[in-house]
């Protein structure tokens, strides 16, 4: 092995080892000759002081013209020889302007460059380019002046090129197989190629290097202004000249913010396949979603473009009316967000999925639990590839997500509404994409932090989260502004004073307390006591007293009863706090829906079957045995399946449900005797003195919110009673749809010259109307109870705080939790820190729950978000009127390429310290931008070896991550500001950076990174399934079904497919289905996710360039 002419470059056997000894030792050599497919400066750069002193120095590249023949579709011989000379020219050029760009930020590299052109200049070097033929052949030879059979020479000949990477300096070093060859034969006969190949090249002369230098960094010099011009054309990209001239049809107002909303969405649109529209309720989503999918049609055909809008029930006439005014309905569809299954299937109205293009999600938030079979297809309508593809290129849907509420309960809810648009673990956006990764140890501390175990809840570090998920992933993909952003920013303040638009004023939070006599506070404290601590709620735990041979059906069943339960005793106790009357019915209910399944023990039928509804069937007077009928109907096999025995449960379950039944006969006796409401008097009192007052409440309107259908019905009675007034309205599911016109036309504004209504004044509604409706008549909000989920706060009060709103003040009114129901259930805290969490996410313009807690002690709204969004339009404003202003000068800024640099002065007050570089650095992963300063702590040992020609430079800075409005603050320069001179230390400060840059991304990329969630669990079982299945089936369908489903998977692309396939696994382990029906399964599965070619995420060419830089001296 050791007489091999043949070696690799692995450790000291390197082609730049190979020269070395050659350069060093050869007797008389003269000559240096190559021949290369690609030439790079960093590879002259190596070897140039070794070449030193030699006679001849020839370097013959070769030029690919494959694409060059393909563009005209002739033979070379047709071609004019000057066009193909000149081709081949910019073909060098192109690949010389690459060269410095994917080299590193080296000093040595750009002298490299500098030294060619002198050398070319002196005629040291000489140098051509090959266009003739398609040149791959890469060989070097070491001659004397006279080569003879008895004077030495070398030929090498092999795979490297003349670059770094071929002579073996990169670390790792590139596999390459040459072989060196000293036999006169053989080289003399590569000395008559050489000579033959030279006579045919074009001459690269110092002119043309120079030339070529002016197209990258090298050749430039801006000044720190057109830097920070650069960074601000670079950021927000399209979105500069987006200021489409979309015609605003008549009765709908041209509004400015709404237009930039649109461009802003539009370009997160096709970037990321999807983006939320989230500004705050009453700002106009509908308006900006339609102006959007107009956007949408005209760039991307007129021809074939189709919309879906998926939509609430309540709501289609809305956004058909105004597809319909905006001359776009011809090119929709409309969906209920409750019937997605009618797109499915041969017999069905809509077009196959494949043919819809852009997806528009309003009250997208009802999506955030992917547990449903709504979402479930949902996703699937809106990851079907497109395959009419129109002028917006890309076969992914485009997917809208409206909502101002986006954020409900917990990360989970944003994680779940990104995965409509996006892939698990394959996604497009930058510097996150493995989404499964990123949020699910978040998810794992928010749970932790809200678990119920901990007595106080850690506000700050909720904040943190949230502030974290937004900074990486919100800003990236959501458009939303509230009032504040948009008065804060003077072009659109000015817009909307032109146009009479004012929005009114929030009042903070008025909370509402009432006191219960001594006698009502005892039994109110004895039922929180029998709800929380003495009641078994045994109707909800059927599943958990089965022995264990008939619960072995049921997965977790202990899990399941306990949930069931839980859920139902804080539904009780919010009952409570929602008002008397809905206590009471809501315990005739439990006690009626307990003795319903004592009844079906005495007659030794129990019937457990969630999805048949068995205790609604018994309050509609069905008996016994036709419910089992209905049963059998449904579900199909027999009633064993879910209809038991009294001997397949423990005995104590019987005994927990006579119990539960003489406990809720007491409390039902108890409160029948209650006759005091001080809840409803302290109500009637406030209205009286407050909220009707005409100071206040110029309208007289007034609405009202509960929870409870039973309390609205109850409050609507009682308040006509009290008050005397026949104009008191009240809507529930039962009755929206019956009353809505009427209660429109009472709470709705109506346009100019329409005298209004005022029929009612008091309306009282569930949460029936706190989505989608117009009564901001009314200025005056109340919240006769707090709901779970705290976004539903923000969603009523939107009802009243909209654009046109007639008052010029809003009032919002709360009753709060009792502090005894507030002990057992944490209602009061857990909205807190729920809202803290969404207003760290995405802001807000107004506090929605509590004045004291949320401003001092939770600190619930945060007003440095809000100028986040006012400093963004800020910096797009500036750099639209530099466009305007210097339109050739933005051309050739927009045009400067990567690496543009500039040396600046750090004497400016409150500026970067001496010696701070700024660097902003990019790659297809995501990009960054970092302040990079001494460090004085010693320096790092470097790793690694020193390269021939480079110097590993050890770590001697910090290196710190800044936002864009950071980064932006910091890049700012006057236009007339000088730059300086940069100085050598600058190289090793963005190289730095660059490091760091590089680090961050490895590490984003390895998919090794441990993950805590469930998911990931579920989906290494489904991987495993599939992989098994692969290998035990023996029809080439079932290896290809597994093959598809592999890839979605893997890729994370429909979130309910590797829960479907991990039941299908425990099913085939149980031994309740045989390997066919697994096979029938799996075919299933393909039919119903797989309507697509395989999807692709982010690039894969990790590289990252150094895109700007700035060095302080």
């Amino acid at each position: 092995m050791g007489d091999s002419k043949f070696f690799t470059n692995d450790l000291t056997n390197t082609l730049f080892d190979k020269f070395s000894g050659i350069l060093a030792e050869m007797r008389g050599l003269h000559s240096f000759h190559a021949v290369a497919g690609y030439f790079r400066s960093s590879g002259y750069y190596a070897i140039r002081e070794k070449l030193q002193g030699l006679g001849k120095i020839q370097i013959l590249v070769g030029i690919n013209i494959d694409d060059i023949f393909h563009r005209y579709n002739k033979s070379m011989m047709f071609l004019p020889g000057d066009k193909v000379y000149r081709q081949a020219r910019e073909r060098f050029q192109n690949d010389f302007v690459e060269d410095i760009r994917d080299a590193g930020y080296y000093r040595q590299i750009e002298e490299g460059v500098a030294l060619l052109a002198d050398d070319l200049r002196t005629g040291k070097v000489e140098m051509k380019i090959h266009a003739t033929k398609d040149l791959h052949a890469k060989f070097y030879l070491f001659l004397p002046e006279k080569h003879t059979p008895h004077s030495d020479g070398w030929v090498i000949m092999g795979s490297s090129n003349f670059s770094e990477s071929g002579l073996g300096l990169t670390q790792p070093p590139r596999y390459e197989l040459n072989v060196a060859m000293k036999d006169f034969d053989d080289v003399a006969f590569c000395k008559a190629e050489f000579e033959k190949l030279w006579k045919e090249g074009l001459p690269v002369t110092p002119d043309d290097i120079e030339r070529f230098e002016a197209k990258t960094h090298l050749g430039q010099a801006p000044t720190p202004y057109e830097i920070y011009m650069k960074l601000l054309i670079d950021y927000f990209g399209d979105q500069i000249e987006d200021d489409f001239s979309l015609d605003v049809p008549e009765g709908f107002m041209d509004l400015k913010y709404q237009r930039d909303a649109v461009g802003q969405g539009y370009q997160m649109l096709k970037r990321y396949n999807g983006y939320f529209l989230a500004d705050v309720v009453g700002l106009g989503k509908t308006v900006i979603a339609t102006m959007t999918a107009r956007r949408f049609v005209e760039e991307n055909s007129l021809h074939s473009s189709r919309i879906l809008v998926v939509h609430p029930p309540k709501l289609l006439d809305n956004w058909r009316s105004t597809f319909e005014t905006f001359g776009i309905l011809k090119y929709a569809d409309f969906v209920s967000c409750g019937n997605l299954e009618k797109l499915f299937g041969e017999k069905t109205d809509y077009l196959p999925l494949e043919e819809y293009d852009l997806i528009v999600v309003d009250e997208a938030h009802r999506f955030r639990s992917d547990m449903s079979n709504m979402y479930d297809n949902l996703q699937r309508v809106c990851k079907t590839d497109r395959i009419r593809i129109g002028r917006v290129g890309g076969v992914h849907k485009l997917v809208m997500l409206v909502s101002a509420t986006p954020l409900n309960i917990s990360p989970r809810d944003l994680y779940n509404l990104l995965l409509l648009f996006q892939d698990k673990r394959s996604g497009s956006i930058e510097g996150v994409p493995n989404l499964q990764n990123y949020f699910a140890p978040r998810i794992g501390l928010y749970t932790k932090l809200m678990s119920p175990t901990n007595k106080v809840i850690d506000i700050e570090a909720i904040k943190t989260i949230y502030e974290q998920i937004r900074r990486d992933v919100i800003d990236k993909v959501t458009v939303r502004r509230t009032r504040e952003n948009i008065l804060n920013y003077a072009e659109y303040r000015d817009d909307l004073k032109k146009q009479g638009v004012v929005f009114p004023k929030i009042e903070k939070p008025r909370g509402l307390v009432y006191y219960l006599p001594e006698k009502l506070k005892v039994l109110f404290n004895a039922s929180m006591d029998v709800l929380t601590e003495r009641l078994k709620y045994a109707r909800y735990k059927a599943i958990e007293s089965l022995t264990p041979a008939f619960a072995a059906r049921y997965a977790n069943a202990p899990q399941i009863s306990a949930a069931l339960a839980g859920i139902y005793r804080v539904h009780m106790v919010k009952r409570l706090e929602s008002s008397f009357e809905a206590f009471r019915r809501s315990l005739h209910n439990l006690r009626r829906n307990t003795q319903g399944m004592v009844d079906m023990w005495e007659a030794d039928k129990i019937v457990i079957a969630p999805d048949l509804k068995v205790k609604e069937l018994q309050d509609k007077g069905f008996e016994l045995d036709d419910i089992i009928d209905k049963g059998i109907e449904k579900f199909g096999g027999s009633k064993e399946d879910f209809v038991y025995r009294r001997d397949a449960f423990y005995p104590w379950f019987i005994d927990d449900l006579k119990s539960d039944i003489a406990l809720l006969d007491d409390l039902i006796d108890e409160w029948e005797r209650v006759t005091e409401d001080p809840k409803l008097d302290k109500f009637v009192e406030e209205i009286e003195t407050r909220m009707l007052a005409p100071g206040e409440n110029p309208t007289g309107k007034l609405v009202i919110f509960s929870e409870s259908k039973d309390t609205v019905h109850y409050l609507e009675r009682a308040l006509k009673e009290r008050l005397g007034r026949s104009d008191i309205l009240s809507a529930t599911s039962d009755s929206r749809k019956k009353l809505f016109e009427t209660i429109l036309a009472n709470f709705k504004p109506r346009p100019k010259g329409c005298k209004p209504k005022d029929d009612f004044n008091i309306l009282i509604s569930t949460d029936v109307l706190a989505e989608g409706v117009d009564l901001h008549r009314a200025n005056v909000i109340v919240h006769y109870d707090s709901p779970w989920n705290p976004t539903r706060l923000m969603q009523r009060n939107g009802r009243v705080n909209r654009i046109g709103s007639v008052a010029d003040t809003i009032y919002n009114y709360l009753f709060y939790p009792s502090a005894e129901g507030d002990a057992e259930i944490r209602l009061y805290r857990n909205i807190l820190a729920k809202l803290q969490g969404f207003h760290s996410a995405y802001g807000g313009d107004s506090q929605i729950f509590s004045r004291e807690e949320v401003l001092c002690s939770f600190e619930l709204f945060n007003p440095n978000i809000g100028d986040d969004v006012d400093k963004m339009l800020q910096y797009l404003d500036e750099v639209r009127r530099f466009r305007k202003a210097h339109p050739a000068d933005f051309e050739r800024v927009r045009n400067l390429p990567v690496k543009s640099r500039t040396g600046r002065c750090a004497s400016r007050t409150g500026g970067p310290k001496k010696d701070t570089a700024l660097v902003y650095v990019r790659s297809a992963y995501k990009q960054e931008f970092y302040k990079v300063e001494p460090n004085d702590a010693p320096p790092a040992k470097p790793a690694g070896m020193d390269r021939p020609g480079f110097t590993v430079q050890k770590e001697r800075f910090t290196v710190a991550p800044l936002g864009f409005l950071e980064a932006a603050a910091l890049f700012r320069a006057a236009p007339d500001e000088k730059p300086l001179p940069l100085s050598e230390r600058h190289y090793q400060s963005v190289s730095a950076a660059q490091r760091r840059f590089d680090k961050d991304v490895t590490d984003m990329l390895d998919d090794a990174v441990p993950s805590s969630s469930e998911q990931d669990k579920t989906t290494k079982t489904a991987e495993r399934f599939l992989k098994w299945i692969w290998r035990s089936g023996q029809h080439p369908a079932t290896k290809e079904h597994c093959e598809i489903l592999g890839h979605y998977v893997e890729a994370g692309t429909f979130t309910k497919l590797s829960r479907e396939l991990n039941r299908l696994e425990r099913r085939y382990r149980r031994s309740e289905i045989g390997f066919e029906e697994v096979e029938k399964a799996i075919r299933a599965f393909v039919i119903r996710y797989h309507k697509s070619e395989k999807r692709s995420g982010a690039g894969s060419d990790p590289r990252s360039c150094v895109v700007l830089a700035e060095y302080f001296e």
